[in-house]
């Protein structure tokens, strides 16, 4: 939360009033996740998996989410894992959304362009739309990835 309060005016406080808010809503779905982890494990609601390879089989899922990890973390993962984990995603699914399409520091992915091209060029529609979300500044638009 201290890297929050340095960065605060990088977000959009409509919704969530302040730093402090954002700890406690982090928390709570925190504590919810962690009261339910045994059961849904043991339910097998909770299986381990680790991009680029997922252990599912192929369209067990309509919809796989990214939400959080790609694009947002460009400095850290290639154009190349981005590219390999959507095409696993889609692999296992047969809709692919990513959220959010900017970096940590607000700006486009350096990898967006790469990726949809890619895609686009091996018979999928990549599209990005507005959303009406917007908690980090710039953070308001989806990726979605469909075959033709």
């Amino acid at each position: 939360m201290t890297q929050m309060r340095k960065n605060r005016n990088d977000y959009v406080w409509d919704t969530i009033s302040s730093v402090e808010e954002l700890g406690r809503i982090r928390m709570a779905a925190m504590d919810t996740f962690l009261a339910d982890f045994n059961a849904g494990k043991n339910d097998g609601r909770y299986i381990a998996g680790k991009l680029p390879l997922l252990p599912f089989e192929g369209g067990s899922f309509d919809i796989a989410l990214s939400s959080h990890l790609l694009f947002l973390y460009s400095a850290y993962f290639s154009a190349e894992f981005h590219l390999h984990a959507l095409q696993e995603m889609l692999r296992v699914s047969s809709e692919v959304r990513v959220f959010p399409t900017v970096t940590l520091d607000g700006s486009p992915s350096p990898h967006l362009n790469f990726v949809t091209k890619y895609l686009v060029c091996h018979g999928f529609d990549a599209e990005i739309k507005r959303v009406p979300y917007e908690f980090q500044r710039g953070g308001n638009e989806i990726l979605l990835v469909k075959p033709v």
